[in-house]
């Protein structure tokens, strides 16, 4: 603070207010009853694949934070959140920031980059599922 103040300047307060939105979104959801029965069903079926879809709804940090409080399965809640970071944009928000990054490429095509993202995350996220399958972590 005291050596680069300018920095302050580039911060993407955007982005980081969008992040402490999703904590505070994740923190307080799991407070309402009906939203906490149907995340315990959910869990008890599959902690696994239900962390992966959380993560592609509220990124894979402020999911894991979300879940965490309703299993006792942590092989396949942070496998779920670790692969869970693969798919959509906001799945990993550090994928927001390499969006971003490219937007200001020369020649940057927001929808080619999707459909190359989205197909990568989709092959990663298949690839990895099926490790965590062998490695009994899906469950």
């Amino acid at each position: 603070m005291l050596f680069a103040r300018g920095l302050f300047a580039r911060v993407d307060y955007a982005l980081l207010l969008t992040f402490v939105g999703f904590f505070i979104f994740a923190g307080n959801i799991g407070r309402i009853e009906a939203v906490r029965n149907v995340l315990e069903l959910l869990l008890g079926g599959s902690a696994y694949w239900t962390s992966v879809l959380a993560s592609q709804v509220i990124s894979n940090v402020p999911a894991a934070v979300l879940l965490s409080g309703f299993t006792d399965n942590w092989r396949a809640l942070l496998a779920g959140v670790d692969v869970g970071g693969l798919g959509t944009p906001i799945a990993s928000l550090a994928s927001l920031i390499s969006l971003k990054l490219y937007l200001r490429a020369e020649n940057a095509s927001l929808p080619r980059y999707l459909l190359v993202f989205t197909l990568a995350n989709i092959a990663g996220l298949v690839l990895l599922s099926a490790a965590a399958f062998l490695f009994g972590c899906v469950g």
